[in-house]
C-alpha cells in the first residue's frame, strides 16, 4: 500500500502543498530557533495506523531529513545498515 500511496499523484500534490504551507522550513528545527530546509513531509499518525488521515493537512508536517530520521529511527537504522552493506550512494 505504501508504494502505491507515496507514488500517487494525490500524495505528490499534497506533499508539495504542505512544504509550501510550511515555507519549506523544518518545523521541528524552527521550534528550537533553527532555520533548516524541509525536504520531507511527515505523517504524525502513520498511514498504516489510520489511512483516513493520510492526506489531512493537520496530520502532516514538513521536516528536514535529519528530523524525519529522528521520527523514524527504525527507517534510519535500516538505511544505515544498507549504507554499511552497499556503500553510500552519494559518496559520503
Amino acid at each position: 500500500m505504501n508504494d502505491d500511496f507515496y507514488g500517487s499523484t494525490k500524495w505528490k500534490r499534497k506533499r508539495k502543498a504542505i512544504l509550501k504551507r510550511d515555507k519549506y522550513q523544518c518545523q521541528l528545527c524552527k521550534r528550537y530557533g533553527r532555520i533548516k530546509e524541509a525536504t520531507m513531509v511527515h505523517h504524525k499518525i502513520e498511514v498504516e495506523d489510520d489511512p483516513s488521515l493520510a492526506l489531512v493537512d493537520s496530520n502532516l508536517v514538513s521536516l528536514c531529513k535529519q528530523c524525519h530520521e529522528k521520527m523514524h529511527p527504525e527507517k534510519a537504522s535500516k538505511a544505515l545498515r544498507m549504507r554499511k552493506t552497499y556503500g553510500d550512494p552519494y559518496g559520503g
